[in-house]
Protein backbone atom coordinates (compact mmCIF):
# COMPACT_ATOMS: atom_id res chain seq x y z
CA UNK A 1 0.00 0.00 0.00
CA UNK A 2 1.16 3.53 -0.69
CA UNK A 3 1.22 5.73 2.38
CA UNK A 4 1.50 9.50 2.32
CA UNK A 5 4.92 10.95 3.00
CA UNK A 6 5.32 11.85 6.61
CA UNK A 7 7.24 13.90 7.62
CA UNK A 8 6.77 15.31 4.11
CA UNK A 9 4.82 18.14 5.65
CA UNK A 10 4.25 20.18 2.49
CA UNK A 11 2.33 17.33 0.85
CA UNK A 12 0.40 16.74 4.07
CA UNK A 13 -0.42 20.43 4.45
CA UNK A 14 -1.50 20.66 0.81
CA UNK A 15 -3.96 17.82 1.41
CA UNK A 16 -5.18 19.48 4.62
CA UNK A 17 -5.90 22.69 2.71
CA UNK A 18 -8.06 20.69 0.26
CA UNK A 19 -10.24 19.33 3.05
CA UNK A 20 -13.61 21.06 3.17
CA UNK A 21 -15.34 21.72 6.53
CA UNK A 22 -18.51 19.97 5.31
CA UNK A 23 -16.67 16.97 3.81
CA UNK A 24 -18.36 13.66 4.56
CA UNK A 25 -16.49 10.60 5.72
CA UNK A 26 -16.60 7.50 3.53
CA UNK A 27 -16.86 5.46 6.74
CA UNK A 28 -17.13 6.15 10.43
CA UNK A 29 -18.89 8.94 12.31
CA UNK A 30 -16.27 11.71 12.41
CA UNK A 31 -16.80 15.11 10.89
CA UNK A 32 -13.89 16.72 9.08
CA UNK A 33 -13.10 18.78 12.18
CA UNK A 34 -13.26 15.70 14.41
CA UNK A 35 -10.75 14.00 12.11
CA UNK A 36 -8.35 16.95 12.28
CA UNK A 37 -8.53 17.04 16.06
CA UNK A 38 -8.21 13.25 16.23
CA UNK A 39 -4.91 13.42 14.31
CA UNK A 40 -3.52 15.78 16.96
CA UNK A 41 -3.85 13.24 19.79
CA UNK A 42 -1.17 10.78 18.61
CA UNK A 43 1.10 13.71 17.79
CA UNK A 44 0.82 14.65 21.47
CA UNK A 45 1.51 11.06 22.51
CA UNK A 46 4.55 10.89 20.22
CA UNK A 47 6.00 13.99 21.90
CA UNK A 48 5.33 12.74 25.42
CA UNK A 49 2.62 15.34 26.11
CA UNK A 50 -0.16 12.81 26.55
CA UNK A 51 0.22 9.50 28.33
CA UNK A 52 -2.39 6.83 27.74
CA UNK A 53 -2.48 3.32 29.14
CA UNK A 54 -1.14 0.45 27.09
CA UNK A 55 -4.12 -1.53 25.78
CA UNK A 56 -2.20 -4.43 24.23
CA UNK A 57 -1.04 -7.20 26.56
CA UNK A 58 2.74 -7.09 26.89
CA UNK A 59 3.20 -10.62 25.54
CA UNK A 60 1.36 -9.66 22.31
CA UNK A 61 3.10 -6.34 21.65
CA UNK A 62 5.72 -7.57 19.18
CA UNK A 63 3.19 -9.54 17.13
CA UNK A 64 0.68 -6.67 17.02
CA UNK A 65 3.44 -4.22 16.13
CA UNK A 66 4.79 -6.49 13.36
CA UNK A 67 1.36 -7.20 11.84
CA UNK A 68 -0.29 -3.81 12.16
CA UNK A 69 2.53 -1.25 12.17
CA UNK A 70 5.64 -2.69 10.53
CA UNK A 71 3.81 -4.36 7.62
CA UNK A 72 2.52 -2.76 4.43
CA UNK A 73 -1.03 -3.36 5.60
CA UNK A 74 -3.25 -0.28 6.01
CA UNK A 75 -4.99 0.44 9.28
CA UNK A 76 -8.39 -1.23 9.39
CA UNK A 77 -11.38 1.01 8.72
CA UNK A 78 -13.13 -0.06 11.90
CA UNK A 79 -10.07 0.24 14.13
CA UNK A 80 -10.95 2.28 17.22
CA UNK A 81 -8.42 3.96 19.48
CA UNK A 82 -8.76 2.01 22.74
CA UNK A 83 -8.28 5.03 24.98
CA UNK A 84 -11.02 7.13 23.36
CA UNK A 85 -14.07 5.07 24.14
CA UNK A 86 -17.13 5.06 21.93
CA UNK A 87 -18.75 8.01 20.23
CA UNK A 88 -17.26 11.30 19.16
CA UNK A 89 -14.92 13.24 21.37
CA UNK A 90 -15.93 16.83 22.19
CA UNK A 91 -14.42 19.36 19.80
CA UNK A 92 -11.53 21.34 21.24
CA UNK A 93 -11.29 24.08 18.62
CA UNK A 94 -13.94 26.73 18.00
CA UNK A 95 -13.87 26.21 14.22
CA UNK A 96 -12.69 23.93 11.45
CA UNK A 97 -10.12 26.52 10.36
CA UNK A 98 -8.63 26.74 13.86
CA UNK A 99 -8.46 22.94 14.05
CA UNK A 100 -6.75 22.88 10.65
CA UNK A 101 -4.14 25.42 11.80
CA UNK A 102 -3.79 23.58 15.11
CA UNK A 103 -2.99 20.31 13.36
CA UNK A 104 -0.43 21.95 11.08
CA UNK A 105 1.20 23.55 14.10
CA UNK A 106 1.28 20.20 15.92
CA UNK A 107 2.98 18.56 12.94
CA UNK A 108 5.67 21.26 13.03
CA UNK A 109 6.09 20.83 16.79
CA UNK A 110 6.37 17.06 16.42
CA UNK A 111 9.04 17.38 13.72
CA UNK A 112 11.00 19.93 15.77
CA UNK A 113 10.80 17.67 18.81
CA UNK A 114 12.05 14.65 16.85
CA UNK A 115 14.88 16.72 15.40
CA UNK A 116 15.95 17.83 18.87
CA UNK A 117 15.36 14.43 20.54
CA UNK A 118 16.04 11.75 17.88
CA UNK A 119 16.40 9.00 20.49
CA UNK A 120 13.15 9.77 22.30
CA UNK A 121 10.82 6.80 22.81
CA UNK A 122 7.18 7.20 23.80
CA UNK A 123 4.54 4.54 24.30
CA UNK A 124 1.72 4.12 21.83
CA UNK A 125 -1.43 2.62 23.43
CA UNK A 126 -1.56 -0.28 20.93
CA UNK A 127 2.02 -0.73 19.71
CA UNK A 128 3.95 -0.01 22.89
CA UNK A 129 7.23 1.93 22.98
CA UNK A 130 8.02 3.47 19.58
CA UNK A 131 11.22 5.00 18.25
CA UNK A 132 11.37 8.08 16.07
CA UNK A 133 11.26 6.00 12.87
CA UNK A 134 8.35 3.93 14.19
CA UNK A 135 6.41 7.08 15.08
CA UNK A 136 7.01 8.40 11.56
CA UNK A 137 5.66 5.12 10.20
CA UNK A 138 2.66 5.23 12.50
CA UNK A 139 1.83 8.81 11.49
CA UNK A 140 2.21 7.90 7.78
CA UNK A 141 -0.29 5.08 8.22
CA UNK A 142 -2.62 7.07 10.47
CA UNK A 143 -2.73 10.15 8.24
CA UNK A 144 -3.19 7.93 5.15
CA UNK A 145 -6.06 6.14 6.90
CA UNK A 146 -7.93 9.34 7.72
CA UNK A 147 -7.09 11.16 4.50
CA UNK A 148 -8.55 8.15 2.66
CA UNK A 149 -11.56 8.26 4.95
CA UNK A 150 -12.32 11.79 3.71
CA UNK A 151 -11.41 11.21 0.07
CA UNK A 152 -8.27 13.37 0.10
CA UNK A 153 -6.29 10.44 -1.30
CA UNK A 154 -7.31 7.23 -3.06
CA UNK A 155 -6.22 3.95 -1.52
Amino acid sequence: MNFIQFPGTEAVKELLYRLEPAASARWGIMSAQHMLEHLILPLHISRGLLHVPLATPFEKLEKVKRIMLLSDAPLKKDFAAPFLGSGLQPLQFASFELAQMGLMNEIDLFLAHMEKHPDAVFTHPVFGPLTREEWFLFHRKHFTHHFSQFGLIQN
